[in-house]
């Protein structure tokens, strides 16, 4: 379907340059690296673009191709924090463009500014824009294989005008029917090549491509009859061929990494629970989906407006709504076949399609309320477009105050500050020290004070039982002058108390001689051994920032060298 002529070209390209800013803006902050980035940044940086072909360290699974060109950028641009997060930000730039001509070529005046808001100011779209990894990458072409599975569908009136064919004697030796003919058979080769070409940056293209071509084919059969099924179906085999090439070096690493099915079992449908038991853990999970990533309160509202949109969206005639509507079905499916877990940014390629659906909404309420037929029965036409613009404005506060706090916060990252931390200790760090952190602290280390030559002691708390040694802490630093101690991420594998119980161990052994607070949980401390022990203290002694009492436990010490092959063991 043509776009209407009542879309603002210049409005709808205004937002987006709005959004694509913002983006900018954030960017340009240049918060430090948080965890995940770090254990990514620390493949990239460390490891040769050759070495992408085999299973990553410490537990991580990215594209090949966007590994190779995140390789590419640091190679150009160095390790800083604008540098490593410059390809997201571009796949973020590139997914509101493409909003801008989905909207153009399918939509209203109405429906393309709300696609182009919702995807410019989703608070958790924007979030992984802005964050090395792949989801941004995972979210645009999420959005641009079904719109190139439309657009390579789409019945086109054939001019002579169009390929200036205007003298009788080339109509006679190239008539329009050949052109069309053409046209037919190039537009679905475009649309196999992309996404060949596209599962190798992101995950999110190969997720969505099965669906939209087996809906493309079944339309293209319907239309033009078998033959030109058969040659769809035939350029189908070079999408084949990349996805088992694709598998082969870089996909089957994480298919068989018992890391990642343990970690994610969560997120995957129980399998004995039967075709009643996976819908109902499903229905448990859209509502949680619709608040992150989808990034509105209304997470209900959300999928029953896309859905509503898609099918609106079909009534009047847009195949492309079709083809978006098979994305989060896809997804669904992916996870109850247990291939895809379900699970807030690892569906990010869901959200834009989502937003498709709600922009359908109020595109076709829009249209029926300024048609004849609004006489009849305006009142579903009015709810929709409601449901719409409610959830469109809910979107657009909760992601312009994410926005402005994140612009904000240049040196905090999730409550903690590893960059500022870890290069103080790191200026101070005399022969012979050894760091000493958590075990999800210790990539902070490796990041920024780099992975060669760090002694880094992983400790862990044991309760007090048969097999707890009070000794065991002693042994890991006998060797050491000075303990560099960097309290960094503690996810639940610490309890409360945990830190005043490592401090106060730790100053029984030596003197602390120094400490400092990084954002609203990091804290750094230096204990000199070869300094007499006055007192034990505590982190709640040294933290002025607070007076709240921390919970005492009792217990000991693990530890263990930390090494990169063995981190998610």
């Amino acid at each position: 379907m043509a776009r209407e002529k009542g879309v603002r070209p210049l409005f709808v390209a205004g937002i987006a340059a709005a959004g694509a800013a913002l983006l900018v803006v954030q960017w340009a902050a240049a918060r430090p690296l948080w965890l995940d980035e770090e254990l990514l940044a620390i493949n990239v940086r460390d490891r040769a673009i050759p070495n992408y072909l085999e299973a990553l360290w410490l537990g991580q699974t990215a594209p090949f191709g966007w590994l190779v060109l995140e390789r590419l950028v640091v190679l150009t641009l160095g390790t800083g924090e604008r540098a490593l997060r410059l390809l997201p930000v571009l796949f973020g730039v590139a997914t509101i463009a493409t909003a801008v001509w989905i909207g153009r070529r399918w939509m209203t005046a109405i429906g393309a500014p709300v696609l182009v808001i919702l995807c410019a100011c989703s608070q958790w779209l924007t979030f992984y824009f802005l964050e090395l990894k792949s989801y941004s990458a995972d979210a645009f072409f999420g959005l641009l294989v079904p719109a190139m599975a439309a657009w390579s569908i789409e019945e086109c009136e054939i001019k002579n005008a169009e390929f200036g064919i205007q003298n009788s004697w080339r109509e006679f030796l190239i008539p329009n029917s050949t052109f069309l003919i053409v046209k037919r058979t190039l537009r679905p080769a475009v649309f196999w090549i992309v996404a060949a070409i596209a599962q190798w940056f992101a995950n999110g293209a190969l997720f969505v491509t099965p669906a939209c071509a087996l809906m493309l084919a079944a339309m293209i059969a319907r239309r033009d009859g078998w033959r030109s099924l058969v040659r769809f179906s035939a350029f189908g085999l070079v999408w084949l061929a990349s996805f088992a090439l694709n598998y082969a070096f870089v996909l089957r690493h994480a298919s068989s990494s018992a890391y990642l099915q343990r970690v994610w079992a969560f997120a995957l449908p129980p399998s004995s629970a039967g075709v009643w038991g996976v819908l109902h853990w499903f229905g448990t999970q859209l509502a949680a989906f619709g608040v992150k990533p989808g990034s509105t309160r209304f997470g209900v509202f959300l999928w029953l407006a896309a859905g509503a949109g898609f099918i609106a969206g079909a009534a009047t005639h847009r195949r492309v709504a079709v083809f978006f509507a098979t994305v989060p079905l896809s997804a669904m499916l992916l996870a109850a076949l247990g291939l895809v877990p379900f699970y807030e940014r690892l569906t990010l390629w869901i959200v834009p399609a989502l937003y498709v659906g709600v922009a359908f909404l109020a595109d076709a309420a829009w249209m029926f309320l300024n048609s004849r037929r609004s006489l009849g029965r305006p009142i579903a036409a009015v709810v929709g477009l409601c449901v719409a613009i409610v959830i469109c404005g809910d979107v657009v506060v909760r992601g312009l105050r994410a926005a402005i706090v994140r612009a904000q916060a240049r040196n905090e990252n999730r409550g903690h500050d590893d960059r500022s931390a870890v290069q103080w200790l790191n200026v101070r760090k005399q022969s012979d020290d050894i760091w000493m952190t958590t075990h999800y602290g210790t990539p902070a280390i490796w990041w920024y004070a780099g992975l060669d030559g760090q002694h880094i002691v992983d400790v862990a708390y044991a309760p007090e039982g048969p097999e707890c040694r009070r000794d065991e802490l002693t042994e890991s630093v006998a060797d050491a002058p000075r303990v560099l101690l960097y309290l960094g991420f503690r996810y639940d594998d610490v309890p409360a108390g945990f830190d005043d119980l490592l401090v106060g161990r730790l100053s029984a052994l030596g003197s602390v001689t120094a400490y400092r607070s990084f954002a609203d949980q990091g804290h750094a401390l230096i204990i000199d051994r070869r300094v007499t022990p006055g007192a034990p203290t505590t982190l709640s002694r040294l933290d002025l920032r607070t007076s709240a009492t921390r919970s005492a436990i009792d217990g000991c010490f693990t530890r263990r060298i930390a090494d990169v092959s063995t981190f998610v063991q």
